[in-house]
């Protein structure tokens, strides 16, 4: 709020628009986007909700009705992070019939990538890797997915953890964890990770 006062004023002293013309556009493009709250547009589901949105929108920038699904998801390519962004575009794909009749689809699919991806390590160039790597993790969105999993909180659970842990081998360690082998560090983290279970 203190970005979008502080703009405000700034453009008010310079004579472009004022926060009370900012607050007022944001209410008109609220009302104009909920006929169904704010009008007499009657629903019968949140699919349509979400139908009418699409198509207030495309009208606001003067699209069609129907805009290009790939015009649509190369923006989200370009201005969301890319986790997010692969789980819209996947979801947009899904929506309009792009998608695995089933869950063994879908597995397949991700133990086809993560062949590629283990070939592209042993044979070919860091370039042709990445891209390898980028399908698997693409692949491991699509399976959050199909799950009802939001990779993003599953992925902030794991570092999470990862760092809980390590803090708790550092409060066992009598000396830097750098002077450890790894079978101590093993050890070290085997005990931590036990004793933060029983904490739970």
């Amino acid at each position: 709020m203190l970005q979008v006062v502080l703009q405000a004023q700034i453009a008010s002293e310079s004579g472009q628009f004022s926060f009370s013309e900012v607050a007022q556009g944001i209410t008109q493009k609220l009302i104009r986007r909920h006929p169904h709250v704010f009008g007499d547009v009657k629903v019968e589901n949140a699919e349509e909700v979400r139908q009418n949105w699409e198509e207030i929108k495309a009208a606001e920038k003067g699209l069609s009705a129907a805009p290009q699904l790939s015009a649509k998801l190369k923006r989200y390519a370009q201005t969301l992070p890319p986790m997010t962004a692969a789980m819209k575009i996947s979801q947009k794909a899904a929506a309009v019939g792009f998608e695995w009749e089933n869950i063994d689809g879908v597995w397949a699919k991700f133990n086809e990538e993560l062949t590629e991806f283990q070939q592209a390590i042993a044979h070919e160039s860091p370039e042709r890797q990445e891209s390898e790597l980028g399908d698997v993790l693409f692949s491991i969105i699509q399976l959050a997915r199909w799950y009802n999993l939001n990779p993003a909180d599953a992925l902030q659970g794991t570092n999470q953890r990862f760092v809980q842990r390590l803090e708790k081998m550092e409060a066992f360690a009598d000396r830097p964890l750098t002077d450890y082998t790894l079978a101590e560090l093993e050890a070290l983290w085997q005990q931590a990770k036990a004793k933060l279970a029983q904490q739970q």
